[in-house]
C-alpha cells in the first residue's frame, strides 16, 4: 500500500510536467464534457416540452376510452361509447394525483360551404375544461398547446361557434366569420345536422389532423347524434407527468371491476410521433458521444506518445535499476488516469455551471405548431454526468493501454540510448 501511495505521487507530478501540454488535454477533456452535458440537457428538456405539447393538446397523460375503441373505433365510433361516462369521470376526478378531466365525442360528419363538401372528423369537447387542458406551465407561463392562428377559441356560451384545422379552412374556401352546413349521422341511421359558424382557426403539429378536422361544444355534438352524457374519452391530466404510470395503476384499482370494460392509454403508448422523435434524438447524440469520444481517444494517446517518446531514458533507466515492466506499464496508466479524472471532473463542474448559466437565461424554443415561445433549458441530470463522466474516463484509459504496452516491453538498451 506504501509502494502504491509513493507512485501516485510520482504519476501526480509527472503529469504537470510539462504544463503547456497537460493544460491542452485538460481542455480537451472540459470542452468535451461540457458539450456533452450542454446537448444531452437540451434534448433532453426539448423532448421534455414536446411531451408536455403533445400530452396538453391530444391526448392528456392517460386516456380512458371503451374497451375496442382504440382499434376499432375509427369504423364505427358509435359503437364504442363510455358506459357510464359521468360515473367514471367522478371516480377519476377522487384521485389526488388528477388536475382535470376532458371528456370528449368523436364522429364523422360532411361540411359544405358554396363551394364544397368534405368528409371531416368532428370533435365535441368542452371548452371550458379544454381551454385549461390546452396549456401548461413553464418558466412561470402558460404555453398554449394549441395554435389558435386567426380568429379565437371556443366559448361554453356560443352552442354553434367551432374552430377548425387551418388545412381544413383552406380547403373548403372559408374564412374567420363565415357559415357552413354540417350533417352527421346517428346511430340508428337518421341524419342531423346544423349550421355553424367559424369562430377561429387552430393548428397542431399533427398536419392530418389540421386538414380534417374541427371542434365544436360538447353540448351540441350530443343533441345532433342524440345523446345525453355519453363520450367517447376521458383525458385524465395529472398535476405531474412523472407520475403517470402510478396514476393509472391506481385509477384501474379504483374503478374496479368496470375497469374490464374500459382500455387505459398513457401518452407515451398513444405518442407514436413523440417516440420517433424521441429515439431520433438520442441516435444523433448517441452519434455526437462517439465523435467525443473518438476525440478523446486519439487527443490523449497523442499526448502520452509523445511524453513517452520525451521519457524514453528515464524509462530504460527505471528498468535498468530493477524496475519490472509491469511497474512502468502501472504508472504510464495511473498517470493517463489521473490526467482522465481530473479533467473529467473539471469538465463535469464546468459543464453544469454553465448548464446552469444557460438555463437562468433560457433557449427560446417555439413547440412544433404551439401558440408562443417557451424557454428552454438544460437538464443536468444525476444520470447525464455519470454517462458523460464514463465516456471521458474510458476513453482516456482505452488510450492509455497501447502506448503503456510498447514502453513496458521496450529494450532496455534501446530504451536507454534513445534519442
Amino acid at each position: 500500500m506504501q509502494g502504491f501511495s509513493k507512485l501516485l505521487k510520482i504519476c501526480w507530478r509527472n503529469i504537470f510536467r510539462n504544463q503547456r501540454r497537460c493544460l491542452l488535454t485538460l481542455s480537451i477533456l472540459v470542452l468535451g464534457c461540457t458539450g456533452l452535458i450542454l446537448i444531452g440537457g437540451f434534448f433532453d428538456n426539448m423532448m421534455e416540452g414536446f411531451g408536455e405539447v403533445f400530452i396538453h393538446s391530444q391526448t392528456g397523460h392517460i386516456q380512458i376510452n371503451a374497451k375496442g375503441y382504440n382499434r376499432k373505433g375509427a369504423r364505427a365510433p358509435l359503437d364504442y361509447l363510455l358506459p357510464d361516462s359521468m360515473t367514471i369521470l367522478q371516480t377519476v376526478e377522487k384521485n389526488p394525483n388528477v388536475s382535470m378531466v376532458a371528456p370528449r365525442l368523436k364522429f364523422q360528419g360532411m361540411a359544405s360551404s358554396n363551394e364544397t363538401a368534405i368528409a371531416v372528423m368532428a370533435l365535441g369537447v368542452d371548452p371550458t375544461i379544454e381551454n385549461k387542458m390546452g396549456s401548461f406551465q413553464t418558466t412561470g407561463e402558460n404555453l398554449p398547446s394549441t395554435n389558435i392562428v386567426e380568429g379565437k377559441d371556443l366559448e361554453e356560451n356560443d352552442p354553434y361557434g367551432v374552430i377548425v384545422g387551418k388545412g381544413l379552412m383552406d380547403a373548403m374556401g372559408l374564412r374567420v366569420g363565415d357559415t357552413f352546413s354540417f350533417i352527421t349521422t346517428r346511430k340508428e341511421g337518421a341524419l342531423d345536422g346544423s349550421e355553424f359558424k367559424i369562430k377561429g382557426v387552430f393548428e397542431t403539429f399533427i398536419k392530418d389532423f389540421d386538414d380534417r378536422s374541427l371542434k365544436m361544444n360538447l353540448k351540441t355534438s350530443q343533441k345532433i347524434l342524440g345523446l345525453t352524457n355519453e363520450v367517447h374519452s376521458l383525458l385524465v391530466v395529472l398535476d405531474k407527468t412523472s407520475k403517470t404510470d402510478s396514476a393509472k395503476s391506481e385509477l384501474l384499482a379504483a374503478l374496479g371491476p368496470a375497469a374490464n370494460n374500459l382500455e387505459m392509454l398513457t401518452w407515451v403508448e398513444q405518442g407514436q410521433y413523440y417516440r420517433q422523435s424521441k429515439q431520433l434524438l438520442q441516435q444523433i447524440y448517441a452519434i455526437i458521444q462517439i465523435i467525443i469520444s473518438i476525440i478523446f481517444f486519439f487527443s490523449i494517446a497523442n499526448t502520452i506518445n509523445m511524453i513517452l517518446l520525451e521519457r524514453m531514458r528515464e524509462f530504460g533507466t527505471m528498468m535498468a535499476v530493477g524496475n519490472s515492466r509491469a511497474t512502468l506499464f502501472g504508472m504510464i496508466f495511473l498517470e493517463t488516469a489521473l490526467l482522465g479524472l481530473l479533467g473529467s471532473l473539471m469538465g463535469l463542474l464546468v459543464g453544469t455551471g454553465l448548464a446552469k448559466i444557460v438555463s437562468m437565461i433560457g433557449i427560446p424554443i417555439q413547440p412544433p405548431q404551439a401558440a408562443g415561445f417557451y424557454y428552454c433549458m438544460i437538464n443536468v441530470t444525476p444520470g447525464l454526468l455519470l454517462q458523460t463522466f464514463a465516456i471521458s474516463m474510458v476513453s482516456s484509459l482505452l488510450s492509455s493501454l497501447l502506448p503503456a504496452y510498447r514502453v513496458s516491453h521496450f529494450p532496455i538498451i534501446h530504451a536507454l540510448g534513445y534519442v
